[in-house]
């Protein structure tokens, strides 16, 4: 497939009647497949997109700027703000699709326009020039065979969004449709569900009264289950584009509720406790130092005249004890002296004993002339002493772990201000509160739905995988048996063994192909992604169609442990894997394409994905993304590149040749 041409006509931003040539070419025989286009957010990138898939798809359309309106109110306002209902508005789309050995040439053409209360809309499919009135009536099953809408999901898609691939687990089912598709096993499926609608047919014209009653009654079942089956998934197909919508919507009124100080606001009642809290603490907190200040403890602002009155009381105590040992050697000298005489020694004995002894009692005996002015008592020193060493350390460590708890409060008291003085006031935030709300329920109403109407449709293919079973028992077993005729016999057992052959079939491809596929995906991701060794594997289940991460020593990895960037480039692998194993080639649209990656994974996908991506890239880029460098870096395969063109004043957008910037067109010699 390969979109040739788009032509808008007042639809959204693109005032007027406006041709944008899509066509890749080649120039000097080498592809050059990009379409690049270039725009400041909300210059219109998304609404070609979307343009493009509103042409293919009508209702059915997954575009980002349609909410939970209904599609005639998003026709509406899809048609210009200058411009009247009664003028309307048009998307044409052609594009080129190889069938059979044959390229046919196709023309969607979608327009609408009516009044304020009501918009009609007109679809005319061209087929090689020429208008096709079967192709327009029979258009949405049509298109479901070139490019189903969930397999368009992947080659048309916002980078952004493309995530979910990486986030959202219940992807694995979007995925095995796409699989099946692209990689041909739908076919597969369609011939084991006509050899069963073979033998039906058979069992019909030669079967006994009782066994065509019976056929047909399983075939009346089944075509019920079907119906309901078709109807609920329909209904959740178009329940999808709505609850996206919402999930956008919720995640805007979260934002903005985040951003009018929403978190503060939801905490004001637990910020007022804790300011009581915090102001009982202070209180008693306080209450302990100011019980400190009346002890003992102001004594620690006065060391040195604690360390003089110690030293002074230790002075005077060893003056007493000085004065007291002089008067018991005193008494102890006089004992002698007086022995000596009552021994009748001579008086030049007694006066060298005295000397004798004066001159040992003043070696021996300490300074006794200290001053004594505090003269404390033993009890008085030994509660100084106490005092000192234990008493005071004690009270100042308590006090320092006090003030220390009195500042943490202090700093905790000045957080909880400043958020409750941000916290701003129920008339400020109550229409954001009530938008949340309101969003919210919306919300829940949809997934609640949504719920309800996947259970629906896993009750109704259960009901038809009953139906097909008890028919290919019935068709296998006593049908087969019974019918008479040799030829209609021959032919129910060949259509048995078809289908029996086909699945087996289907089982074995169906393994071979997603070992393939998990081969390139794990190939897509590794040449991609910045860290090498980071994966090793990525695994595609057959049956769930699942994707699990496994690193260099086999452990599967969860994808939450993916960054951001990752996550990115590990979803555009995946695409990426699926359009190299399919068979059904398809252009690539990809808009934001690298909003939240680094440089390493930027330079990455410019160098090595967007060339290759298919044989048709349309990238929708700001200049941020794609800038004056990496332009360089695509240039050798740009094939056109188109600025859109933004006029605030008039609200209107035009697509000029030239990107961002003009550059030299190649020569015809070259294109």
């Amino acid at each position: 497939m390969i979109l040739e041409q788009l032509r808008l006509r007042n639809f959204c931003l693109f005032r007027g009647r406006q041709t944008i040539d899509l066509s890749p070419r080649e120039r000097n025989g080498r592809p050059l497949p990009i379409i690049l286009f270039g725009g400041l957010n909300g210059g219109g990138k998304t609404t070609l997109l979307d343009a493009i898939q509103l042409a293919l798809y009508g209702s059915r359309a997954r575009c980002s700027k349609r909410s939970v309106s209904s599609y005639e109110e998003f026709l509406r306002h899809s048609i210009h703000h200058g411009v009247s209902p009664e003028e309307g508005a048009s998307i044409v789309l052609s594009f080129r699709y190889f069938s059979e050995g044959e390229e046919h040439l196709y023309e969607v053409c979608r327009a609408w326009r009516g009044s304020a209360e009501q918009i009609r809309e007109e679809l005319r499919i061209f087929k090689g020039g020429s208008p096709d009135d079967w192709l327009s009536e029979h258009w949405t099953q049509l298109v479901e065979e070139l490019i189903p809408l969930e397999v368009s999901q992947l080659f048309f898609f916002d980078a952004e969004k493309i995530r979910s691939l990486a986030e959202d687990e219940s992807s694995s089912k979007i995925l095995g449709t796409a699989i099946k598709a692209l990689l041909g096993l739908d076919i597969v499926e369609r011939l084991v569900a006509d050899a069963t609608v073979l033998q039906t047919r058979l069992v019909r014209e030669a079967g006994s009264k009782d066994q065509k009653a019976q056929t047909e009654a399983l075939q009346q079942r089944l075509r019920e289950a079907e119906a309901g089956l078709g109807k609920a998934a329909s209904e959740r197909a178009s329940l999808q584009n709505r609850l996206d919508r919402s999930r956008e919507q919720m995640k805007q009124a979260e934002e903005a509720f985040a951003a009018g100080g929403g978190r503060h606001w939801e905490q004001r009642q637990q910020n007022g406790r804790r300011m009581a809290e915090l102001k009982n603490q202070k209180t008693h907190i306080e209450k302990q130092l100011t019980d400190l200040a009346a002890s003992e403890l102001p004594l620690c602002l006065v060391p040195d005249l604690l360390k003089a009155a110690g030293q002074q009381a230790s002075q005077e105590r060893g003056a007493k004890d000085a004065e007291l040992i002089g008067s018991l050697l005193t008494d102890r000298d006089q004992q002698l002296i007086d022995f000596l005489k009552g021994k009748g020694a001579s008086a030049k004995m007694l006066r060298l004993a005295e000397q004798h002894l004066s001159a040992d009692r003043d070696q021996r005996l300490p300074d006794s002339s200290v001053s004594r002015h505090i003269d404390l008592s033993d009890s008085g020193y030994a509660l100084l002493v106490h005092l000192s060493e234990r008493r005071l350390p004690d009270l100042t460590d308590q006090a320092l772990r006090l003030v220390e708890d009195l500042a943490q409060v202090v700093r905790e008291q000045e957080d909880v201000e400043r958020a409750v003085a941000v916290t701003p006031e129920d008339s400020d935030i109550g229409r954001i509160v009530e938008l949340l709300k309101s969003t919210a329920q919306q919300l829940s109403v949809l997934e609640e739905e949504a719920k309800r109407l996947d259970m629906t449709v896993q009750t109704r293919r259960a009901e038809r995988a009953a139906c097909e079973g008890e028919l290919q028992s019935l068709l296998k077993g006593k049908v087969e048996a019974e019918i008479g005729q040799e030829d209609h016999q021959r032919m129910m057992l060949l259509a048995g063994r078809t289908r029996e052959t086909m699945q087996e079939f289907l089982r074995r491809a169906t393994a071979q192909k997603i070992d393939r596929l998990s081969a390139l995906i794990t190939e897509s991701f590794r040449f991609l992604l910045r860290k090498q060794t980071f994966i090793q594997r990525i695994s595609v289940d057959p049956e769930t169609f699942s994707i699990t991460l496994y690193d260099d020593t086999g452990r599967a990895i969860g994808k939450h442990r993916l960054s951001e960037g990752e996550k990115q480039i590990f979803a555009i692998s995946v695409l990426w894997g699926l359009a190299r194993a399919s068979a059904r080639p398809l252009p690539c649209i990809i808009d934001t394409p690298m909003a939240r990656l680094d440089a390493a994974h930027r330079q990455n996908l410019i160098e090595r994905y967007f060339p290759n991506a298919s044989h048709q890239v349309i990238i929708l880029s700001t200049d941020t993304e794609v800038d004056r460098r990496y332009y360089d870096v695509l240039q050798p395969s740009v094939a056109r590149a188109f600025h859109l063109n933004y006029d605030e004043g008039e609200r209107v957008t035009v697509a000029q040749e030239g990107y961002f910037w003009k550059e030299r067109e190649p020569s015809a010699s070259e294109g």
